[in-house]
C-alpha cells in the first residue's frame, strides 16, 4: 500500500523522545478509551486476547517513532502484522464495523495522548500537532491493514463455505445412493443445517438467480448438465411457500414436492419434469413458478408419451370426426363436466355459455362416447386422457363438418 509522505524533519528528537518516554501510559490510555466506547471490546481486552492487541499496539508505536527518527515509513512487517490482527478480528466473530469503531476510538485516543505528553515535556504547540497529525497518519494506514486482512480471510472463508456446499449438494443430489453419515458431517462442516425436509427447485435460467438470495442464506444453488436447480430447506413451513413464490416471481421454474434429505435427487426429477410443463403454459420470455405436487396426475400421464398417446387415441377417438374447432369445445365441456361433477350450472359458468348449451354439448358427447361417459372407469379414463398434452396427442384429423355445437 502507498504510504503518505513521512515529514520527519518537522519533527525535533525532544517530541519523539517525549512521546516514546510515555509509550506504556499511551498505550494504556488507548486500552482504557477502546474498552469504554466499544462494548464488544471490553471483555476482549481485559482477557488473554486483550494482551496481544496491547502488544501490537505498542510495537505498531515503536515502529512508528523509529521511522520518523530515520525519515521514513515503518517497515512491512508492521503492515502484515496488522492484517494478521484484521484476520484474527474475524475468525473471533466480532463485525468489520465493531471494528472499524474500535480503531476510531483508538485512533482519538492516541492522536490526543501524542499531543499532551509531547506539550508536557515542553514541545511547542505547532510541533506537538504535528507529532499528533503524524499519529494519525500512521493509524489510517494500519486501519487499512487490518480491514484488507478481515476482509481477506472473510472472503477465503467463504470461498471454502461455498466449496463446502456444492460438496453437500452433490451428496443430495446422488443419484447412485445416500450415505448419511458423509452428508451429515458434510453439513456440519459446511454450516450448513440439515433439515427434516427440503425440496428442489428446477429453474430455466442458465445460472442461480440473484433474487434467490431474497429467499434466505441456506438456500443450496448450483448447475448440473440437465440445468439450474435450487434446494430449498424446510420447504412447507409457515410462509415458505409465499417466501419461494416472492423470490422466484420473476423466473420460469418448478418446485418439486417436499422430501426427506435422502431423497432430494427425486424431488430434483420431478422437479425438472414439472418445469417443462411450466415452460409451455409461460409466455415467451415471461416467467411461471409452479409445484410439482399441484400437478402430479398431468405429470404422471406425460411420464410415457407412447401410453398417453395411445390413451388418447383409444377414448377420444369418437370425437376425431369433427372440426378441431368442434373437438376444442367439447373436450372444454367434457372436462368441466368431469371436474364440477355434472352440475350444469356451474359447467355453463365456467364456460361463459347458456345451460342448455351445456346440455346440447352432452348430448353430442354421449352419443358420441357412450359408455365412457355412463361408468366410472369409463370417465377416470377420459380424465386422464384430457389432461395429456397437446403436443403428445396425435388428432390433427378434421373433418369437412361444419362449425356446429
Amino acid at each position: 500500500m502507498p504510504s503518505r509522505v513521512w515529514r520527519a524533519e518537522q519533527l525535533p528528537p525532544e517530541a519523539v523522545a517525549a512521546v516514546r518516554s510515555q509509550l506504556p501510559y499511551l498505550v494504556e490510555n488507548i486500552v482504557d478509551a477502546v474498552r469504554a466506547e466499544t462494548p464488544a471490546y471490553g471483555d476482549v481486552l481485559a482477557g488473554p486476547e486483550g494482551m496481544a492487541i496491547r502488544v501490537g499496539i505498542e510495537q505498531a508505536h515503536r515502529a512508528f517513532l523509529a521511522a520518523l527518527e530515520r525519515g521514513e515509513r515503518p517497515a512491512g512487517e508492521t503492515d502484515e502484522l496488522w492484517r494478521a490482527l484484521g484476520e484474527a478480528e474475524f475468525q473471533s466473530g466480532r463485525s468489520l464495523d465493531e471494528l472499524r469503531a474500535a480503531f476510531r476510538v483508538g485512533t482519538r485516543a492516541a492522536w490526543r495522548g501524542a499531543a499532551d505528553m509531547a506539550l508536557q515535556a515542553g514541545v511547542s504547540a505547532p510541533m506537538a500537532i504535528a507529532t499528533a497529525e503524524a499519529i494519525f497518519v500512521y493509524a489510517d494506514e494500519l486501519a487499512a491493514d487490518v480491514v484488507e486482512g478481515y476482509l481477506r480471510m472473510q472472503s477465503d472463508e467463504a470461498g471454502e463455505r461455498e466449496r463446502r456446499r456444492r460438496r453437500v449438494a452433490a451428496l443430495l443430489l446422488d443419484p447412485d445412493g445416500h450415505d448419511p453419515e458423509a452428508l451429515a458431517r458434510a453439513a456440519e462442516l459446511a454450516r450448513w443445517p440439515l433439515p427434516r425436509t427440503l425440496a428442489a427447485i428446477a429453474v430455466a435460467a442458465e445460472a442461480p438467480p440473484a433474487a434467490v438470495r431474497r429467499l434466505d442464506a441456506d438456500v443450496l444453488a448450483g448447475a448440473d448438465g440437465e440445468g439450474t436447480w435450487l434446494i430449498v430447506s424446510d420447504p412447507e413451513g409457515p410462509g415458505r411457500r409465499a417466501a419461494i413464490e416472492h423470490a422466484l416471481a420473476a423466473e420460469r421454474a418448478a418446485v418439486g414436492p417436499a422430501v426427506a434429505p435422502e431423497q432430494a435427487a427425486r424431488s430434483l426429477r420431478w422437479a425438472r419434469a414439472a418445469l417443462a410443463l411450466a415452460t409451455e403454459r409461460a409466455p415467451a420470455g415471461e416467467g411461471t413458478l409452479i409445484h410439482a405436487g399441484d400437478h402430479l396426475a398431468t405429470l404422471i400421464v406425460r411420464q410415457d408419451a407412447e401410453l398417453a398417446r395411445a390413451l388418447v387415441d383409444r377414448v377420444l377417438a369418437p370425437l376425431d370426426s369433427l372440426t378441431a374447432a368442434e373437438r376444442d369445445r367439447l373436450r372444454e365441456t367434457l372436462r368441466a363436466w368431469l371436474d364440477l361433477q355434472r352440475h350444469t350450472p356451474q359447467i355453463a359458468q365456467r364456460l361463459h355459455v347458456h345451460p342448455q348449451t351445456v346440455r346440447y354439448r352432452m348430448a353430442k358427447l354421449e352419443e358420441l362416447l357412450g359408455d365412457g361417459l355412463r361408468t366410472a372407469e369409463g370417465r377416470f379414463a377420459l380424465a386422464v386422457a384430457l389432461r395429456v398434452p397437446p403436443a403428445l396427442r396425435a388428432d390433427t384429423r378434421p373433418s369437412p363438418r361444419g362449425p356446429g355445437l
